[in-house]
């Protein structure tokens, strides 16, 4: 099996050219609990190397310390939780071939690298009771925000700015190649910020991308959770800015495009 996840900080996305699901990226404590209520479809209670908790929908709601960790790079244990969770409830097989994601700013070979090391191999995972294997025999590691960019048609450049809880991902394509002087990434996101007005948060990604070269009349496409909410400012900045389809899922449809011709 082969399958495209995108394990952000704030949704947990996994797509397999059949399904597409999400779950909320939060993991916390375990503890016991009198009352046993359902809070989502998403309620987990795992087990894996040692560690108990709650993820997704359980996490929120009866975790006094859930969290998700945020930063430049998905080389951490939570990031692999997250995975592996995705992997468990969503995938078929025991065997698993995978396109995950990385911020630009670090998808650097060292970076990549110890992705794939703390994911290939064999791993169990408990979930609300049922214990899986998972192996992964394969894995490779997409840019994010920038690889977004394959879901536009077309030559010439495109830019892509891809607005997370953790980070934004400034992203440029030029006749369908990734430019890396185009591409770089903002240390801070939707989740991460003091002021929560959207308008200052759009004018700051705006200026960020105007002090790198990009320019008013460039042709920018917004993905991520903050497409919503942002495109109207930073539309102030660049008039031709717009929502891609689907815009939230974005990340991790293209990752799935390189699954495919990598595993397919």
């Amino acid at each position: 099996m082969f399958a495209a996840i995108d394990a952000g900080n704030h949704q947990t996305k996994f797509f397999d050219g059949r399904q597409l699901r999400s779950f909320p990226s939060l993991i916390g404590e375990y503890r016991e609990r009198n009352i046993r209520q359902v809070h989502g479809d998403y309620d987990y209670e795992f087990e894996y190397d040692g560690q108990r908790g709650f993820a997704g929908t359980l996490a929120l709601h009866e975790s006094e310390r859930a969290a998700s960790q945020k930063g430049e790079t998905k080389a951490h244990p939570d990031a692999r939780l997250r995975i592996l969770l995705a992997l468990h409830q969503f995938g078929d097989d025991v065997d698993h071939n995978i396109v995950v994601g990385q911020p630009i700013s670090m998808h650097t070979v060292a970076e990549k690298d110890a992705i794939k090391e703390m994911l290939r191999g064999r791993h169990e995972l408990t979930v609300n009771g049922r214990r899986k294997v998972i192996v992964i025999r394969r894995c490779e590691v997409a840019a994010e925000g920038v690889t977004a960019g394959l879901l536009v048609t077309g030559g010439g450049i495109i830019r892509v700015i891809d607005i997370g809880s953790g980070t934004v991902n400034f992203g440029t394509v030029i006749d369908r190649r990734f430019n890396d002087r185009g591409s770089f990434t903002l240390g801070s996101g939707l989740e991460t910020l003091r002021s929560s007005q959207p308008a200052d948060f759009g004018r700051q990604i705006a200026l960020r991308a105007m002090a790198s070269g990009w320019k008013a009349g460039d042709n920018v496409y917004i993905c991520g959770g903050g497409a919503e909410v942002l495109t109207e400012h930073i539309r102030r900045y660049f008039p031709a800015a717009r929502p891609m389809q689907d815009p939230v899922t974005a990340n991790v449809r293209s990752f799935y495009q390189i699954a495919r011709r990598l595993y397919g």
